[in-house]
């Protein structure tokens, strides 16, 4: 809970974070590179013939990289946001809002100037002294690389989206019988056997011959086909053999001349109790959680134990264990109504009433506080010299490579030259991907290696390993590789294809034979491992069986053997042995739980119908290949 509230107001709804987050977060990522001007002269797609912007659609996949590094604590590689799929999920994000919007505007429930100007004048961002000023607000623009009416645009846009979600959703009503179905579906308690018929002693045994790879590799060219490369030859200068101590008086004058770097605003370490209010009890909620946090506040007032009325009354998962301990917070890092009160209360004291925040209501006590000064030297004298080494390393590094990059760039021979120079050169290929490089900008390598011609030496370019210099040797077009650069890959597939097959074709004789007498007797025929597991139910998930397994438990009847179920591990065949219905009176205390979860899920599935219907007709045309316009 305590992630979700420091990141409360940049991550609020992803739609208000992609108009806004993204430019502020641009600042510090690109500095005065910035993301275009949002003009729209090129457009990646078009919905309806009106085009989405190449700008916004960079500044949309920028937010959404910060979004997944901060919520995830990793940094965004170029194979997460493979993995993840990040440019669809950018593109269906845009193509989605330009269906809203345009739906909106036909039916004249557009955002208005005024919503616009109000939700502007509301950003912090563009705030001196507490106030928006248009001083401050054109500065963060130019910084941002962003034009005043593309970034009024797009919070034109993203109000409006807001508005129709809520007008879709606001009539949805969650009732009694559905709730009651929620519970009993999600506590239900199963017991099951289990046999796993295992994929790796299989694919351990499987074989691939010449021919059966050439086959495979024929039906499934899409498996292997591979963007546009460049076959590169280069050399890297590395950092580690150019850092050079730094002397202390150096650190020493960096410190001095850059003070306001050290400087720590005033801190405070807080604890709390945090009762959710649910969102279809009404007032009759909103006056009993509280009056649930009024309670605890008497309570501990009146000398009780803080940190034991937290671990017994919060629903903050994430802090209650920890007897409601959120550790160090400065100004900026909460929603603004908890930080508020949090604030104005001295060391050991409670906040006098209960606090009303987006969350619920908290009791709020602050167990310490450090006051605002300037971080000692012996603090932060390692950092300043890490600073000051790799910048030293940088210019010497960046001067080297100016000198030897003529000489790599007239040579016939690259990796000849490049061992006269004390170098070692490297061959390998570059593919086009189009992915963004750690949640940054495009992975710098790759730009370098598409614009350099036949033959050209790329300036320096800088990575994690050092100063890196690029000669382009050859265009590899885009798809399917011959089978002897891939052999090792389709020789994989091949036997994971047996083994998968084989381990399968086991499972559905064990089920058969399962189903006529005796599980055990059934796993022992076919070499299967075998267990049980105790109880469990959807809110008590069994510890060692995966989810899909778990399901096929907990949707059949008592005594059923499943059809095989297909894991990362092997095959999964089941027999429910015990099944216990819940004591629906003691769930009293979840019934609010569950509602709100039941009001969550048929919104989200009436907002998908909704944006469904909109897509049926729509004329959507996506044209363009990320990183084919840049450089």
């Amino acid at each position: 809970m305590i992630t979700f509230m420091r990141r409360y107001r940049r991550s609020l709804q992803v739609g208000l974070l992609l108009v806004i987050g993204a430019f502020i977060a641009s600042l510090f990522v690109f500095g005065q590179r910035g993301f275009g001007d949002g003009s729209g002269r090129d457009a990646v797609a078009t919905v309806n013939g009106e085009a989405i912007p190449l700008a916004r659609y960079e500044r949309a996949y920028q937010a959404y990289a910060n979004m997944y590094s901060q919520s995830s604590r990793q940094p965004m590689t170029a194979e997460l946001a493979e993995r993840l799929g990040l440019d669809r999920q950018v593109m269906d994000a845009l193509v989605q809002e330009a269906l809203v919007v345009q739906r909106a505007r036909t039916e004249g429930l557009e955002a208005t100037d005024d919503e616009v100007n109000a939700e502007v004048n509301a950003q912090s961002a563009f705030h001196e002294n507490g106030r928006f000023t248009r001083r401050r607000f054109e500065e963060v623009l130019k910084r941002a690389g962003i034009r005043e009416s593309a970034y009024v645009d797009d919070v034109r846009r993203e109000l409006t989206s807001r508005r129709i979600r809520g007008l879709v959703t606001s009539g949805v009503k969650v009732t009694p019988a559905e709730v009651e179905h929620a519970l009993v579906l999600r506590r239900e308690e199963v017991r099951a056997a289990w046999a796993l018929v295992e994929l790796g002693p299989l694919f351990a045994a499987a074989t691939a011959s010449d021919d059966e790879l050439g086959k495979y590799l024929s039906a499934h060219p899409d498996e292997f086909r591979q963007p546009e490369r460049r076959k590169v030859l280069s050399v890297t200068l590395a950092w580690k053999d150019f850092l050079k101590p730094v002397a202390d008086d150096a650190v020493e004058r960096y410190y001095r001349e850059h003070a306001t770097e050290f400087e720590e605003p005033r801190r405070a370490r807080a604890s709390h109790v945090l009762v959710r209010v649910p969102e279809a009890g009404g007032s009759e909620g909103e006056d009993k959680a509280r009056a649930k946090v009024a309670d605890v506040i008497r309570r501990a007032k009146a000398g009780g134990d803080f940190a034991k009325l937290a671990r017994d009354n919060s629903e903050d998962p994430g802090s209650a264990p920890n007897g409601g301990d959120l550790g160090w917070v400065r100004r900026g890092e909460m929603v603004p109504q908890f930080e508020q009160a949090l604030f104005a209360l001295k060391k050991g004291a409670i906040s006098p009433e209960p606090v009303r925040t987006p969350f619920g209501f908290h009791a709020i006590k602050v167990l310490d506080v450090r006051e605002a000064g300037k971080k000692p030297l012996k603090d932060v004298a390692a950092q300043i010299r890490a600073r000051l080494e790799a910048e030293a390393a940088e210019k010497v590094m960046t001067a080297r490579a100016e000198e030897i990059r003529p000489k790599l760039l007239a040579a016939k021979d690259f990796t000849g030259q490049a061992k006269e120079l004390g170098l070692a050169a490297s061959e390998s290929s570059v593919a086009r991907t189009g992915r963004f490089a750690g949640g940054g900008g495009p992975n710098p390598l790759e730009e370098a290696a598409f614009n350099l011609t036949p033959g050209g030496v790329s300036p320096p370019v800088k990575t994690a390993a050092g100063l890196v210099l690029l000669k382009a040797v050859e265009t590899i077009p885009a798809g399917v590789p011959a089978l002897a650069e891939i052999k090792d890959r389709v020789a994989f597939a091949v036997r994971r294809e047996k083994a998968a097959a084989q381990a399968l074709e086991r499972a559905r004789q064990l089920a058969e034979e399962a189903r006529r007498g005796d599980l055990l007797a059934a796993a022992k025929k076919a070499g299967a491992v075998t267990g049980q597991t105790p109880r469990f139910s959807r809110a008590k998930p069994a510890e060692k069986l995966p989810g899909d397994a778990m399901l096929a438990a907990l949707q059949a009847p008592l005594g059923f053997v499943t059809a095989p179920v297909g894991t990362q591990q092997g095959y999964y065949v089941l027999k429910v042995l015990e099944r216990v219905p819940p004591n629906l009176g003691a769930l009293a205390a979840e019934r609010d739980k569950v509602t709100q979860e039941v009001l969550t899920q048929k919104r989200g599935q009436a907002w998908e119908s909704w944006v469904n219907a909109a897509r049926v007709n729509a004329k959507v045309e996506v044209h363009y290949t990320p990183t084919s316009r840049r450089g």
